[in-house]
């Protein structure tokens, strides 16, 4: 059995009704039902998303006033690229051309800038790449460079917000599977340097995880399957799951998700996460969310909650 301490904070990435007409109502029903699903929200918004500055401090205000801890993503990488594309604003790849770099100055010097900017919403934790081992797949060398400008925003982040936890997330799944091709000691040594790279700049060790994906159900998840992070990671490293997810759509349906659900506090009960985030809080059916992913939400689309919904806010009592 797990503990009564197995998830320190859950939450969910906040996504309203009706996505993309939504309504004003639907966002503040969105903020209502966030704080009903856990005590910790998630707002990733893309770095080529026009006008996402001003959105991201509208609604971390809004976090901030329902009693939501938010946690602010910023994303240089396309999600309908598989995160191996970078996502860049028009005017930077104007500057830049085609070749999109970050050893160029034309790309990193704007990524900065606005990540600073977002650290002076002074956040508990800002996150500035969402799954970014996606990336080392398709070039090693850019992932080499990502990091270490990444390294120098971290030093400057903490300048302007001194408590603002700063990390990048890894996508778990991808790791897991190397792993197993790979198992010897020294190749899953290998692999951790993917996470060893931005230490020490490491204020999280952050995750995400779409087990739909490589599993046919739930039960089929092996028992040590979130445990085994520690072969790459340190026992005293603070945990999150920023993303973690099962859809009812495809791949899944209404009863693989509650059962994904309810096997959340045996998969971590050895590691009792600091944060675990859902994916989406409301379905969302255009853009790159399309497919599986964007139904992994809690509710559907039109505002009607899934069986899930209640399900995952019993977790608070596991």
């Amino acid at each position: 059995m797990a503990s009564a301490a197995t998830f320190q904070a859950l939450g969910v990435a906040v996504t309203p009704a009706h996505f993309p007409r939504h309504s004003g109502k639907d966002v503040e029903d969105m903020f209502r039902l966030a704080r009903q699903a856990g005590d910790v929200g998630v707002f990733i918004y893309q770095w080529g998303q026009p006008g996402f500055k001003e959105v991201a401090s509208k609604l971390i205000q809004a976090a901030k006033n329902t009693n939501l801890t938010p946690i602010l993503a910023l994303s240089p990488t396309r999600l309908d690229g598989a995160r191996g594309e970078f996502d860049v604003p028009a005017a930077v790849r104007r500057k830049a051309g085609r070749n999109l770099s970050f050893r160029d100055k034309n790309v990193y010097e704007p990524f900065i800038a606005d990540a600073l900017e977002l650290a002076r919403l002074k956040v508990p934790y800002l996150c500035l790449a969402t799954e970014i081992n996606f990336l080392a797949f398709k070039d090693i060398k850019e992932y080499i460079s990502f990091a270490a400008i990444y390294k120098r925003v971290y030093a400057e982040v903490k300048k302007i917000s001194p408590d603002t936890k700063v990390f990048v997330s890894f996508q778990w799944d991808y790791f897991y599977i190397m792993d197993k091709k790979e198992p010897s000691p020294a190749k899953i040594k290998e692999h951790s340097k993917l996470i060893d790279i931005f230490r020490p700049e490491l204020d999280v060790l952050a995750f995400t995880s779409y087990p739909s994906d490589h599993f046919s159900s739930p039960a089929a998840i092996p028992a040590d399957y979130y445990e085994r992070i520690y072969e790459h990671i340190n026992r005293s490293d603070e945990v999150m799951f920023m993303e973690i997810g099962w859809p009812t759509t495809g791949k899944g349906n209404d009863a693989t998700q509650v059962e994904f659900i309810q096997r959340l506090p045996a998969l971590m009960a050895n590691i009792k996460p600091k944060v675990v985030a859902w994916s989406l809080l409301h379905d969302v059916g255009s853009g790159a969310l399309q497919g599986d992913l964007g139904a992994t939400g809690l509710i559907d689309n039109s505002g009607q909650p899934k069986r899930s919904f209640k399900v995952f806010q019993d977790l608070r009592n596991k």
